[in-house]
């Protein structure tokens, strides 16, 4: 398997033989709902919010601004308010704002004479914010789930599974899971039992933003998302229910529904406008009218990412041997900047840099596919160029003066020359299982649907067919962009999105090896077991 396929990617050979010796590979058996009282810190969080419910003492929320920030806060603040407790959420504007804690709403929690101030999704790294809210005699709890820093805030209480003296079993919560667990322990058991309708939605809210934020789905991340798929459809909250219908989305809600039709709604908000909207879509008895916003809103964000993924191909031009791509220009949304970054990487498979210039300042986000390549030791390693920075091995970002860049850029050019092979920059695909074409049935895809939910950790499987002989070639879709064949005897059905310009290649060879996912494929009422095609040769 040395050759490169017809995409120019190297196949590395199946890693397992069978379904069990698979299984065993990924560890993906779903692990028990742990006790939340193993979160260090949770029985002070959970004695303070009583007692601030008990005595009306006004409560701050402060989340972020994407789907796992917005989907924490409204877990919270519906259990609050389910509680009695007097209330109120703050999400940061990003371009205004910036992420997370802020003096400005420390500040502003002082003026309305709020003693409580609860952090989700973030707050593990403000320890200026938390020390300026104890200043004012306003207490803080942490619920986060990023990386701690060496010196942690002076919180009340944090909580945080990456903690390194918290003995939570399952580190990689998503910050919706962290605010989950707390939340299910200020409605004891008693409330959940009478609340069935909020216990189900704030599961679902923890499925979506685990779902949105990548955590792996193994562990108690499977639970939660295994439990609260099947709960999403039956869903009473009018918001989600118009985004949903919006999305096109039916009884049956996947990982990839998730992922790529609910999260990007709720993050439309935080990348174009205010993430205040998505949050009342969650929230508000109106919420169905701020889910029509959202659904404009992603629409804009669409066409926007499209018309700037376009300007800074052109800009880069012909891509050659560059081991990093980097590039910026003054009418780029610093909202949209991370999405075209990451489609960059994807599609030339090597670290991506895209930056917004804005009053002499430039605000970059940063993508890298690479595992060898850690794209924020990269900007470590850059750092006396820039304001600030932060994030991990494959996404970052980062604030830097003008005056800098021709700096930045060519000292990230030269690490990622020292650092980086063109060995590496070719993709690689990894193959889970080979099988012949009567392996491809109705009994081996429920086998391979028992390995469901799929997302990072756990992707879906990529299957290998040797020498499958293509009966029949079309190109469809309205450019003729895409492939459709028929394999083997039985002439199962193939469709490779994007592959149409192989099918003259293919008409003369009449057989090829195939990478593919396998499922059903559901048209008009018929049921058709499907070929997936990710790849050929």
């Amino acid at each position: 398997m040395d050759n490169l396929s017809f995409l120019g990617k190297q196949w590395l050979p199946p890693r397992a033989q069978n379904f069990g010796e698979l299984r065993k590979l990924r560890g993906i058996e779903a692990a028990e709902f742990h006790p939340p009282e193993k979160l260090k810190d949770l029985s002070k969080a959970v004695e303070r919010i009583r007692a601030a419910v008990k005595n009306q003492e006004p409560i701050l929320i402060i989340g972020d601004y994407d789907a796992d920030g917005i989907c924490a806060s409204a877990i919270l603040f519906k259990v609050l308010q389910q509680l009695g407790a007097l209330v109120s959420v703050r999400l940061p504007h990003r371009m205004k704002h910036g992420y997370g804690l802020n003096a400005e709403f420390v500040e502003e929690a002082q003026k309305l004479g709020v003693k409580l101030i609860i952090t989700v999704d973030n707050g593990i790294a403000a320890r200026q914010e938390v020390e300026l809210a104890n200043s004012f005699g306003i207490d803080v709890i942490v619920t986060d789930h990023h990386l701690p820093p060496e010196i942690l805030p002076p919180a009340l209480a944090i909580l945080n599974p990456r903690q390194k003296d918290c003995n939570y079993p399952e580190k990689n919560l998503s910050g919706a899971a962290v605010a989950y667990k707390l939340a299910t322990v200020l409605l004891n058991q008693e409330l959940r039992t009478k609340n069935q309708e909020l216990t189900d939605e704030i599961l679902v809210l923890a499925t979506i933003g685990t779902i949105a934020d990548v955590c792996d789905l193994t562990g108690e991340n499977r639970r939660i998302v295994t439990d609260g798929l099947l709960k999403i459809p039956l869903t009473q909250n009018l918001g989600l229910r118009k985004i949903l219908e919006n999305s096109g989305l039916g009884e049956k809600i996947s990982t990839e529904d998730v992922g790529f039709r609910i999260a990007p709604r709720l993050n439309a908000a935080g990348r174009l406008g205010d993430p205040l909207i998505a949050f009342q879509a969650l929230v508000n008895g109106r919420g169905d009218e701020f889910a029509d916003h959202l659904e404009s809103l992603n629409l804009e964000r669409r066409s926007l990412t499209m018309k700037i993924l376009d300007e800074v191909e052109e800009r880069l031009g012909e891509i050659g041997g560059e081991k990093i791509l980097v590039a910026g220009g003054e009418n780029f949304h610093p909202g949209i900047v991370g999405l075209i970054a990451g489609k960059l990487a994807e599609k030339y498979f090597r670290p991506a840099i895209v930056m917004s210039s804005q009053d002499g300042k430039l605000v970059g986000s940063c993508r890298s596919p690479l595992l060898e390549f850690d794209i924020t030791a990269a900007l470590q390693n850059s750092e006396q160029f820039l304001e600030k920075f932060g994030g991990h091995r494959a996404a970052a970002g980062f604030t830097l003066l003008e005056k800098n860049r021709a700096a930045f850029e060519k000292s990230l050019a030269d690490y990622a020359e020292s650092k980086i092979t063109a060995v590496e920059l070719i993709p690689r695909i990894e193959i889970d299982l080979s099988v012949t074409e009567m392996d491809l049935t109705k009994d081996f895809l429920t086998k391979l649907e028992s390995f469901a939910p799929f997302g990072t950790g756990n992707l879906e499987p990529l299957l290998f067919l040797p020498a499958a002989k293509i009966m029949e070639i079309r190109k469809v879709g309205s450019d003729e962009k895409h492939l459709r064949v028929k394999i083997g005897q039985r002439k199962l059905t193939a469709i490779g999105f994007g592959l149409g310009e192989f099918a003259e290649q293919l008409e003369r060879q009449k057989n090829a090896d195939l990478v593919f996912q396998f499922s059903e494929n559901v048209w008009n009422g018929r049921r058709e077991l499907q070929l997936k095609i990710v790849d050929l040769r």
